[in-house]
């Protein structure tokens, strides 16, 4: 028996292997709100066996995690940050010519990151893979499947927009699920109904410019003749989408769309360093903590909005820790605090916070639901105004207009919510339903990446409504049918009360001459 054993842990071990697949991860987008809600399935997936190599712009740098190879696109950062600063204060009031400014920048950034040499190495090379996984908002990274002939998902940072759920065949509708980029009220009157779809076929517009642009940097790194961006889309066997029921709408979904939200990338709790635990601990009237998040740098917004920030931090009886990404704050109070970077998960987490004033991205918010924290919103750009509606609607706090903010009103917002304790108990019968789930949003991705490694991709799964042509989904050769059989139907009927009088007539006309 005892000579079994050896054997036993060399089948084991081998078995193992023989499972273990070679796996490509690919997300170009320079901001750690993308990246995080990815390290934790990169994590996972090389701790489970699997090769997995990651083209990213924050590399988790584990050396415990021996599975992963991390190509740093880290430099991409440096011209995404002038990218954001330069649009992000006017999103508002340009929104079709913010987001051609974003599109053709993000080209140039894109044409870096393919010229990296490791990246070069990638598409040159004769490397072997059983699945890759793009960021959904850069499918022309799907030519990295095309070229190495294997399956591919495509998971984002966010929902789903109304493009990527028609890729996969997913039913959309543009007044009951409007587009998450617009901050449109949970029952649309009819002017944000026809502002949804107008705005709809403009972005359709701008997705047709930025597929154009894509698929010139396919065709000058993949090589002429490579498929059209779209045609290899179609192909993708799932659409990996960071939300959930509690948070987002209700809507339908094919078995194609998994819905992995609901603080994946949560960690966790560690314990805060400890000058900055000190203070905390000491906040007698307890603390509110301001973030605009990773993409919105407190230090770049507006002076006269800034100071009026100030001025009403400077009259709240809270001590106040902000992240602020300059050495120095002019006029600041004493009881504010200030600080490059923070742990933000673990501040949240402190039995004294009281309030999160946050911009609204929705790793803020899926942090601030799991940790049971009131907020006042002050978005600024993308889903951040989208967000902080649903979180007002759903009665966890207010929100703030950053371009016409006022202290009374801002002050008078902050103690509203930190006050009244209906908004803490609304958020944390939000944090009970988010946790009471089967499995975790991690879980899930984790065993579907696996399940499409399994079958050789998820063609069984493909929806239907890919291949029925438009018009039939429409139902216009119905409508037409229909429409020709009650024009003849009307015509007919036309024709036989018509031959109907014209025989009565000659029927009365021909007795009244008789009778004459």
């Amino acid at each position: 028996m005892a000579k079994l054993v050896p054997l036993f842990i060399t089948c084991s071990v081998l078995i193992h292997v023989a499972s273990a697949a070679r796996i490509l991860g690919i997300v170009p987008t320079p901001s750690y709100s993308h990246q995080v809600v990815f390290q934790p399935l990169w994590r996972e997936l090389s701790l489970r066996g699997h090769h997995v190599t990651t083209l990213t712009t924050d590399p988790i740098k584990d050396p415990g995690l021996t599975n992963l190879t991390e190509i740093d696109l880290h430099f991409s950062y440096e011209e995404w940050n002038k990218m954001i600063m330069k649009n992000v204060l006017t999103f508002n009031d340009n929104i079709i010519g913010t987001i051609l400014s974003f599109i053709d920048h993000t080209m140039d950034m894109y044409e870096q990151q393919l010229r990296h040499p490791s990246v070069q190495d990638l598409i040159k090379g004769d490397h072997r893979f059983d699945l890759v996984i793009i960021e959904g908002f850069a499918p022309m990274m799907s030519a990295f499947a095309q070229k190495i002939q294997c399956p591919f998902i495509a998971m984002i940072s966010t929902d789903g927009f109304t493009d990527q759920f028609k890729q996969v065949g997913n039913p959309t509708h543009l007044v009951v699920y409007p587009d998450l980029m617009h901050d449109f009220d949970v029952e649309l009157p009819f002017l944000q109904r026809l502002k949804s779809v107008v705005f709809a076929y403009v972005f359709q517009l701008l997705g047709i410019y930025g597929n154009y642009l894509q698929a010139r940097l396919v065709e000058k790194h993949f090589g002429p003749n490579f498929p059209a961006i779209d045609d290899i889309m179609s192909n993708v066997s799932m659409l990996f989408v960071n939300a959930d029921p509690v948070f987002h709408k209700i809507r339908p979904l094919v078995p194609a769309v998994v819905q992995i939200g609901g603080g994946t990338h949560l960690r966790p709790p560690k314990p805060l360093p400890p000058h900055l635990q000190q203070r905390l601990d000491s906040a007698k009237d307890g603390f509110i903590y301001f973030s605009l998040g990773s993409n919105v740098k407190s230090k770049d917004i507006p002076a006269e909005t800034r100071a009026i920030i100030l001025e009403t931090f400077s009259e709240l009886p809270y001590t106040i820790l902000w992240k602020f990404e300059a050495e120095n704050l002019p006029n600041k109070s004493d009881n504010v605090i200030i600080s490059k970077w923070l742990p933000q998960q673990d501040v949240l987490r402190h039995p004294n916070i009281k309030l999160f004033i946050t911009q609204g991205g929705l790793q803020s918010s899926d942090e601030t639901i799991y940790t049971g924290v009131p907020i006042v919103g002050m978005p600024f750009f993308g889903d951040q105004m989208a967000n902080i509606k649903k979180m007002v609607a759903k009665g966890v706090g207010l929100s703030v207009d950053y371009t016409s903010l006022e202290r009374e009103d801002f002050k008078r917002k902050i103690q509203e919510v930190i006050r009244n304790p209906k908004y803490r108990n609304r958020i944390k019968e939000l944090a009970e339903l988010a946790q009471d789930q089967p499995m975790t949003g991690l879980e899930r991705a984790v065993w579907w990446s696996e399940y499409v490694i399994r079958h050789k991709g998820a063609h069984h799964l493909r929806s239907p409504l890919l291949d029925i042509p438009w018009y039939q989904y429409l139902f216009l050769d119905v409508i037409a049918v229909l429409l020709f059989v009650f024009t003849l139907t009307m015509y007919i009927c036309y024709k036989f009360i018509r031959s109907l009088f014209y025989l009565l007539r000659r029927i009365l006309y021909n007795r009244t001459k008789k009778l004459v």
